[in-house]
């Protein structure tokens, strides 16, 4: 054996016992591997299928709701407030329908805030209309801010912006849940000002869940104006009665 047959032979040594340390340490990859990909956030797209999903899952699957609400306000330049608790009903094939259970305060608040308001979500809530209101990519444009933690659950925060001007879509921020893509809290300013509030106010709105639906347990808007001043609306949702199809 010559000395590059030596040489040759050497190599070879080398690069078997090379192949079967990677083999070696392939075999012991999934394991890594599986740890590695749980670590990293997880991409725009799985977030946006993920609540296009949930959405898509509410509207399939809930047939109808009863609620409580109450809704109270305040504007700074009048001194004034008003409070009103109203029972809703809503049905997929119907929408929306209000029954007014007690009133007190502004007789102007009442009429101009409260009265439009039910008469909007109304009109909102039925076929097409309502389809254009839901957070989805049809809807808005949506990217990948963060992951955060929100009462001990993992969610991912996504940036919001309608495509296209309304006072039912919000530019903002919604939060959802990173196991199942349930809606946690969006909040934001409309792109179109609303007939029944001055301005483009600040809205945020909080979710709870309901087995893997999400619906609204309370929002706030706040807003400030040259003739109302700022003005504050809270409502609070409670009392859910629900029907749904069962799950596949």
């Amino acid at each position: 054996m010559g000395i590059f047959d030596f040489h040759a032979g050497m190599t070879r040594v080398r690069m078997f016992s090379g192949r079967w340390r990677f083999c070696a340490l392939a075999a012991s990859l999934p394991f890594c591997t599986n740890l590695q990909i749980s670590a990293q956030p997880p991409s725009e797209e799985v977030a946006i299928r993920a609540i296009d999903a949930a959405e898509l899952r509410r509207e399939t699957r809930l047939r109808g709701y009863n609620v409580t609400e109450h809704y109270s306000i305040k504007s700074s330049r009048f001194h004034n407030s008003a409070e009103m608790t109203v029972t809703v009903e809503y049905r997929r094939d119907k929408g929306k329908t209000y029954q007014v259970i007690s009133r007190s305060g502004s007789a102007m608040l009442q009429s101009r805030v409260f009265d439009r308001l039910l008469r909007e979500e109304g009109e909102m809530s039925r076929g097409e209309a309502r389809q254009q209101t839901l957070v989805n990519s049809r809807n808005y444009e949506m990217h990948l801010k963060s992951e955060e933690i929100r009462a001990g659950r993992k969610t991912y925060v996504l940036d919001l912006t309608p495509r296209k001007a309304s006072s039912h879509l919000l530019k903002g921020r919604a939060w959802i849940d990173a196991e199942d893509g349930t809606l946690m809290r969006i909040e934001g300013r409309p792109t179109a000002s609303a007939s029944f509030f001055a301005g483009r106010p600040m809205i945020t709105r909080e979710y709870e869940k309901a087995g893997d639906l999400s619906l609204a347990k309370s929002t706030f808007a706040d807003s400030s104006s040259f003739f109302f001043g700022k003005t504050e609306l809270h409502i609070e949702y409670s009392d859910y009665h629900i029907d749904t199809e069962s799950s596949q």
